[in-house]
């Protein structure tokens, strides 16, 4: 993955400044084993925080954001229109997403 870190990755790194994308609900726990992660810089490179806050009305850099069909739906449609960099980043967290698809919250994006 070009954007991301496994969650061992992150571990073997050690370090938490890192954004957490957790498949599904949010259960209240965090650094789950098959979680994502993006590193605090990349993300603020990305512009991260200003495109999730344009689509995600709910969009907590600090906390927790559940990320529902209909809206990574409008995430896809935006980022193409972003900038190339989040459109491929978008592209990362859909082919993550898989199976899990089928779900009303696909993602739980986990903040600072």
């Amino acid at each position: 993955m070009r954007f991301f870190v496994t969650e061992d990755e992150r571990k073997s790194i050690g370090s938490t400044a890192f954004i957490e994308f957790q498949k599904g609900e949010y259960d209240g726990n965090c650094w789950h084993i098959d979680s994502i992660c993006m590193d605090d810089d990349v993300f603020g490179e990305l512009h991260l925080r200003r495109f999730f806050s344009m689509v995600l009305p709910q969009f907590d850099y600090y906390g927790i954001t559940q990320v529902s069909k209909l809206e990574f739906e409008k995430l896809k449609e935006t980022a193409v229109n972003f900038s190339n960099d989040v459109c491929e980043c978008i592209k990362e967290l859909e082919g993550w997403i898989g199976e899990n698809g089928d779900k009303d919250i696909l993602f739980t994006i986990c903040g600072m």
